[in-house]
């Protein structure tokens, strides 16, 4: 490789001297995972307390709580619980933090549990509507951005497109997302948010 063909740009070379920065951007990750584990706390507490939940199958996989550091170029954070995954079927509620972008809920349904809980999602539209949730349209079930070629505000959807939309492929996402300049308070709506989906699924 020739060295001396590489440039950086001022605004990189700032970058590269400035310590402080990756600093204080691992103390802010720091907080926010410290966060999601109080929001998984509060998650395992209830469902400790409701043997609906408890004794379910899907319940039996432990929260766990990931990151990387390169989700479309940035850092993430996400909790999964319940966390139930195979190579076809899926149910799991994602708690995501998303450095730059929002932290957000997301059901996940696919394969076989997608068939199970169907019709009651299909029986929340009128709660989702009001929620302002936003149901998944992508082919692709990994992209979480909220882009308009992602997700659509269920309240943009008469019932029947609503439904539509659910049948449409093997898996079916339904999200809400929070701006970051909420972190000060945002996990109890991320806890509100699983609990929502919990009783649509378990009415």
């Amino acid at each position: 490789m020739d060295e001396a063909k590489i440039q950086f740009s001022v605004a990189e070379m700032e970058l590269m001297n400035n310590a402080e920065v990756i600093l204080t951007k691992n103390r802010a990750l720091q907080k926010i995972r410290l966060l999601l584990e109080g929001v998984q706390q509060e998650m395992e507490h209830r469902v400790y307390q409701d043997s609906i939940y408890s004794s379910s199958q899907l319940f039996q996989v432990p929260a766990k709580i990931s990151k990387g550091e390169n989700y479309q170029g940035l850092p993430y954070q996400v909790l999964d619980y319940p966390r139930y995954f195979d190579s076809v079927n899926i149910f799991a509620i994602r708690t995501l933090f998303w450095w730059g972008n929002t932290f957000s809920s997301t059901l996940h349904l696919s394969g076989d549990q997608k068939v199970a809980f169907l019709p009651a999602i299909e029986q929340g539209y009128a709660l989702l509507k009001e929620q302002q949730y936003s149901i998944g349209l992508n082919e692709d079930p990994w992209q979480h951005h909220f882009e308009e070629d992602n997700y659509k505000p269920i309240a943009q959807l008469d019932e029947d497109s609503f439904i539509h939309y659910c049948r449409q492929y093997d898996h079916l996402k339904i999200a809400k997302q929070w701006p970051l300049w909420d972190a000060h308070f945002v996990n109890e709506d991320l806890v509100e948010s699983w609990r929502l989906f919990l009783k649509l699924c378990f009415p």
